[in-house]
């Protein structure tokens, strides 16, 4: 190479330095590119003497002392636009090459000078290389993930002080990172797959190509747990299975499967499965599970229904046979296990005491136990899903003896003189009692006796008397004894067989119609036959009595109704008994009036008896008087007339309605004038007549008082209201229901 000598002044370095520091930034340029350099030479880098070159990076001279001699490989390339003088080193090389890349610097003297700070640096820029297959940790949803990329650089030499970023894309379109590092960490917000790619670029240079695509699919929990069927609740019935319901998750990894029944693991797998039985009614839930947690499914109720059953059945919170005293209050409880909820029966034998629906438990209180309500109670129940049950408890009440009030007329007994009688009494008591006959009287009657139980709590105490004679009839003790308090006797009598006893208790009920009134009263001893009762009625302003009906003797007390009455008219009635041998001694009458107003002519009539009723009754009684007179005078001249006037009554010349005879009769209450008149001399002289009064109402008639064989009664005494007639075990239901027409005997 021609070397020139420039002449200028140099400050020399020091010999031995080989290299020197560029003065100048780096020339950036890409292979085939032009470069284009210039520095400036320091103060004092040349010494006198010195010749001034510079040097390739390869280690070419390029040229010195300003003569522009290139050698052949940059000859075509290099074009020299310095001044020395001025200090400037100015040139370019064009079509760039990688072996370009390197320091050019300075030298004088020698080829190993270096002139420190002067020269350049060229950069030959290269593509990064392709990023490999982005890297991450496991991505979960919600959760932080890291992306990395890598890529090297191309660019010479390799100390050019480059920094490589990155550009990443998911699904191709670019995202913004706010560090442009290789590690790329952000959130997991979605649980769907995305695809992830990036690539490198060198600052002030290039780019590399895209990297493959990386496929991120998230893991994540189970969510949206669905149920097949939807349906919220289901009604099953025991030994069923429990409801088919399929359960379905999203999760990634794939979840695993359990059913909880209220809150405790009950199966695994999807779908629920089991048998139905009354411990599996409650909520059911889904929980699907993976290695990121487990979640729930939407509540679902199966209510498992079973049968009725009866789980306690107490008395006085005992069960099985309980025994208490009589009056002690008594308390039934039952407790049922059921599902849907039943209908609960308490029942007595045969008759319903309470009922109580839709329910689960029930009770009964008997305020003050009796001796009849012994026997065997039971709850029954069901609610239509198999058969009734029922659970029963014995009831024993301890009671002292007494008189069984269902059974009639039982202490007085008729038969006939030579005769046989059988004499019944039954008893209630618990324990069953002893009995004992026994008469103040000496008899030839064996008075042993005999019982035998009827029902748990009565007894029938019985004596066969034979061949009666006189002194067998009249009365006689039974003496009752059961251990439970004193002992209790009764009078037992023995009559001779003939007529009835009149009936008592001859009542107005007091719920009269506008065309029917009820009447009430209580059959006396039937005389040993079978008695019937005639009721006959006359109305206010009228003589005549009318046949109504005759009823049978049903041994309770007889409850009727009087139907084809007149509105608010006042109405007498009688009553009389009557068997096989004849009738009762006597009438007993009761007036009473129908609701409504009264007719017309008994307003009137009725006005006319208020003003001179006084007068009307003092001639009544005074008629009374005469007549009792004549007839005594008749009846001791031999003459008997009880009978024919007796069947002058009944006979066809007097058919019903027939007249009223002169028997006074009393509101409310009986009439002692005898009915068979053949005894009328002994009762003649101590008859007292009853004071004749109409009244206006059976109300009205209360407050007076009747007299009869100088006894006075107070006829509101005799009162007695329908409903407590209802209630009485003596109430005859079956005259009670009867019309007009089917009452006649």
């Amino acid at each position: 190479m021609m070397k020139m000598i420039y002449a200028a002044t140099f400050i020399f370095l020091t010999a031995g330095v080989i290299s020197g520091a560029p003065s100048a930034s780096p020339v950036l340029s890409a292979l085939s590119d032009t470069a284009r350099f210039s520095w400036e030479i320091p103060q004092g880098g040349l010494g006198i003497g010195f010749t001034f070159y510079a040097v390739s990076p390869a280690g070419d001279t390029v040229f010195d002392d300003g003569t522009f001699e290139p050698p052949a490989n940059y000859r075509d390339r290099l074009v020299y636009q310095g001044n020395i003088a001025a200090r400037n080193v100015t040139f370019t090389l064009s079509n760039i090459q990688t072996s370009d890349a390197g320091t050019y610097t300075c030298g004088n003297g020698g080829t190993n000078s270096v002139v420190q700070n002067c020269g350049q640096k060229l950069v030959v820029l290269g593509k990064p290389t392709t990023p490999g297959h982005p890297m991450s940790t496991a991505p979960v949803y919600n959760q932080q993930v890291t992306l990395t990329c890598n890529s090297t650089s191309t660019t010479v030499p390799a100390d050019h002080g480059l920094t490589l970023t990155y550009t990443w894309q998911r699904d191709n379109t670019d995202i913004t990172v706010t560090s442009p590092g290789s590690p790329y960490t952000f959130t997991v917000s979605s649980r769907d797959s995305h695809s992830y790619r990036c690539r490198a670029r060198e600052s002030q240079g290039l780019e590399s190509v895209w990297s493959q695509v990386y496929n991120m699919e998230p893991e994540y929990g189970p969510y949206q747990i669905s149920l097949t069927p939807s349906t919220s609740s289901y009604i099953v019935t025991e030994q069923q299975a429990l409801p088919s319901i399929a359960c379905s998750a999203l999760c990634r990894p794939g979840c695993s499967y359990r059913w909880l029944h209220n809150g405790t693991t009950f199966s695994s797998g999807t779908v629920l499965q089991g048998q139905a039985d009354r411990s599996k009614t409650g909520s059911y839930r889904c929980q699907p599970s993976n290695t990121h947690g487990s979640s729930e499914s939407v509540t679902i109720s199966v209510d498992v229904q079973y049968p009725a059953d009866i789980s306690m059945f107490t008395v006085n919170s005992h069960s099985g046979s309980v025994t208490l005293n009589e009056s002690d209050t008594v308390t039934f409880r039952c407790q049922i296990d059921s599902n849907p909820k039943s209908e609960v029966r308490l029942l007595n034998g045969s008759g319903e005491l309470i009922r109580a629906d839709n329910s689960l438990i029930a009770s009964y209180r008997l305020d003050s136990a009796d001796c009849r309500q012994r026997g065997n109670y039971s709850y029954t129940t069901t609610n239509n899903i198999g058969a009734p049950v029922s659970q029963m408890v014995e009831l024993l009440v301890i009671c002292s003896p007494r008189l069984d009030d269902s059974v009639s007329k039982q202490l007085t007994f008729a038969a006939t003189l030579g005769g046989d009688v059988i004499v019944s009494v039954s008893v209630l008591a618990y324990p069953l009692p002893t009995f004992t006959w026994s008469r103040s009287i000496s008899t030839s009657q064996d008075l042993t006796g005999s019982s035998s139980p009827v029902s748990d709590i009565a007894v029938s105490a019985r004596l066969h008397l034979t061949n009666l004679q006189h002194q067998d009839f009249g009365d006689y003790s039974l003496k009752v004894d059961n251990g439970d308090g004193a002992s209790v006797s009764y009078t037992v009598s023995i009559e001779p067989a003939g007529p009835p006893q009149t009936p008592t208790q001859f009542r107005d009920l007091d719920n009269a119609t506008s065309a029917s009134v009820w009447l009430s009263w209580l059959p006396g001893f039937n005389g040993g036959r079978t008695q019937t009762f005639m009721i006959e009625y006359r109305q206010f302003a009228t003589r005549t009595w009318t046949v109504y009906k005759s009823y049978v003797d049903t041994d309770k007390m007889m409850v009727i109704e009087v139907t084809g009455l007149i509105s608010g008219d006042i109405y007498i009635f009688r009553l009389q008994a009557e068997n096989d041998y004849g009738d009762s001694s006597r009438y007993v009458f009761v007036e009473t009036t129908t609701a409504g107003d009264p007719p017309a002519q008994q307003k009137r009539d009725a006005a006319c008896t208020v003003v001179v009723s006084g007068a009307t009754v003092g001639t009544f009684i005074l008629t009374l008087l005469i007549g009792g007179i004549v007839l005594m005078v008749l009846y001791r001249k031999g003459y008997r007339i009880g009978k024919s006037l007796k069947d002058a009554r009944k006979s066809p010349s007097h058919p019903d309605p027939v007249e009223m005879d002169n028997r006074g009769y009393s509101s409310l209450d009986q009439v002692n004038v005898q009915a068979q008149y053949s005894h009328l001399d002994e009762e003649s002289e101590k008859q007292q007549y009853t004071e004749l009064k109409m009244y206006e109402n059976t109300k009205d008639a209360a407050a007076d008082t009747s007299s009869h064989d100088g006894v006075a009664e107070t006829p509101s005494e005799h009162h007695l209201t329908y409903e407590s007639i209802r209630a009485s075990p003596y109430q005859n239901t079956s005259s009670h229901s009867q019309g007009p027409d089917h009452g006649d005997s």
